[in-house]
């Protein structure tokens, strides 16, 4: 059925920032028909049935985009605290002590981002599903979780065919070489396995409903051997796909690149033809000033995600930097287990304050539209999905969100980008519609029914809790202190042409 969304206060988020201070918004077969101050004529003329929305005390803005997100995360929220990324990852992540989970279980982990996305204003994800086993439940889980949502969604293909002794710094020098016998023995996947089951996973959900994609995710260059790479770049270029990669989110990556490669993680990227206009690096911390050069000549994205780059010490995107050499810069939640949530007005609020720290310029920290920019056409361009979403422009996708003029953080209403970046949390979001379908309706989602589905997420994330994840520990636990020493030694070695944000003062900081 076409909606009319009538006299709202609707921010287009377009090139000129637009606002129409009492305008209307025509949903028509999925798409926004027309927008202008009075369209009662125009909806009567479609000669169909047409829902109206009385949008007098709302404004309405285009969907938020979380451009990188792990759903497979999701019965970790809060597990963890402390922990640079290196230690993290060997507890989410251990080499003996992860479970099997059934398709069912990965879609129930999946809902958890999905419904918190919903009720935060997200109409798409970009969900970077890690999921080394190489078994086709996790994506299979995670799509049925978006279809049965109705959110959009670009989920990743996991690409991870380099053991821990060949993607971190001095693993043959500190572990042990009872370990390293071990972790020698564990299976990893070929290339043939991960390129066979992403044409598995295209073949079955790219497309699915106009809504879902299926795209390239090498996990990181040091995880991938040369030959996955170079089939992701002839992947992406045969397919017109996007590459979601994790690139120099620590230090160690940085000090890892070096001793691999004698370059830069970029430079590799790019000589491997990796850098391009469809490729977007998650996190990209430790940047040389040649790497963010190269990384806007080639147009590429990057993903900011500053809950997570607090939250494990990781340190702070350039994104000023970014943006100025031509790089197009998203933002991101990164998964439930190092931001903790999927709420992207959270994010929002994180971007927009963050970058306020360090500069004595204040001409040139980033402001609330910067990071509404970055959730919005950030977000789509880096999804390779600008023409269709993220701003509200006549035939674009009809992805709206609606959000309550009363609520406290909106009283007085000053600005509704400002306000929507540092007042208002995600309970002031009322109707999320995605493809013109109404997701959620004052607050109460209509494509699912949420009381059902919160009851079994909650007793499948319990038994994880109680069962599982003790596994998990005691997987990780002999590896801990070597992993640490790993860690310790990257951060004590120098790294020439990069300014040293681990201990972070008021000199190096301003310096970038």
């Amino acid at each position: 059925m076409a909606i009319l969304i009538r006299g709202g206060l609707i921010v287009t988020g377009d090139t000129q920032d637009r606002r129409l201070p009492a305008g209307d918004l025509l949903l028509r077969d999925g798409r926004i028909a027309a927008i202008g101050p009075d369209l009662a004529a125009e909806a009567a003329a479609l000669g169909e049935p047409v829902e109206t929305i009385d949008a007098r005390q709302s404004i309405v803005m285009p969907g938020l985009v979380n451009a990188h997100t792990h759903s497979n995360e999701g019965f970790e929220q809060g597990a963890y605290d402390n922990l640079p990324l290196e230690l993290w990852l060997l507890e989410s992540y251990p080499p003996e002590g992860m479970p099997a989970l059934t398709e069912r279980q990965h879609y129930l982990r999946t809902m958890i981002t999905a419904i918190q996305s919903i009720r935060s204003g997200v109409t798409m994800v970009q969900d970077d599903l890690l999921h080394a086993a190489c078994t086709p439940e996790g994506l299979d889980g995670a799509a049925r979780a978006y279809l049965d949502t109705g959110l959009r969604a670009n989920i990743t293909v996991t690409l991870w065919n380099q053991g821990m002794l060949d993607s971190l710094p001095f693993a043959r020098e500190i572990i042990p070489a009872e370990l390293q016998r071990k972790l020698r023995e564990s299976p990893i996947p070929t290339t043939k396995d991960y390129i066979d089951l992403f044409h598995r996973h295209y073949r079955n959900w790219h497309g699915r409903e106009g809504r879902l994609g299926v795209i390239l995710g090498p996990c990181a260059p040091q995880r991938c051997s040369r030959d996955l790479l170079e089939e992701c770049a002839a992947l992406s270029v045969s397919l017109d796909l996007p590459i979601h990669c994790h690139v120099l989110e620590t230090r160690t990556q940085a000090v890892t690149a070096a001793a691999l490669y004698n370059r830069t993680m970029v430079a590799h990227l790019a000589d491997l033809g990796l850098l391009t206009h469809r490729t977007t690096l998650n996190h990209a911390i430790w940047l040389t000033a040649e790497d963010i050069a190269r990384v806007g000549d080639a147009r590429a994205s990057v993903t900011h995600n500053p809950l997570s780059n607090m939250k494990l010490g990781s340190g702070v995107c350039p994104v000023r930097e970014l943006r100025e050499a031509g790089a197009n810069v998203a933002l991101g939640s990164d998964g439930p287990t190092t931001s903790d949530t999927a709420d992207m007005i959270e994010v929002m609020r994180a971007a927009a304050l963050l970058h306020k720290l360090g500069d004595a310029d204040y001409e040139r920290w980033g402001t609330a539209a910067d990071a509404f920019r970055m959730a919005t056409m950030g977000g789509a361009r880096s999804c390779l999905a600008q023409d269709r979403i993220g701003s509200l422009e006549p035939g674009k996708s009809a992805d709206v969100i609606l959000l309550d003029c009363n609520a406290w953080g909106f009283i007085p209403l000053n600005d509704p980008v400002r306000q929507l970046a540092f007042s208002v949390h995600s309970e002031a979001v009322t109707h999320t519609i995605v493809g013109g379908r109404v997701l959620m309706r004052e607050r109460r989602l209509e494509s699912i029914d949420e009381a059902a589905i919160k009851a079994e997420v909650a007793e499948e994330a319990e038994r994880f809790r109680r069962e599982d994840m003790p596994r998990m520990r005691a997987g990780a636990a002999p590896l801990r202190p070597h992993i640490a020493a790993i860690y310790r030694r990257a951060m004590g070695t120098p790294l020439p042409g990069l300014p040293d944000m681990w201990q972070p003062s008021p000199t190096n900081l301003a310096a970038r």
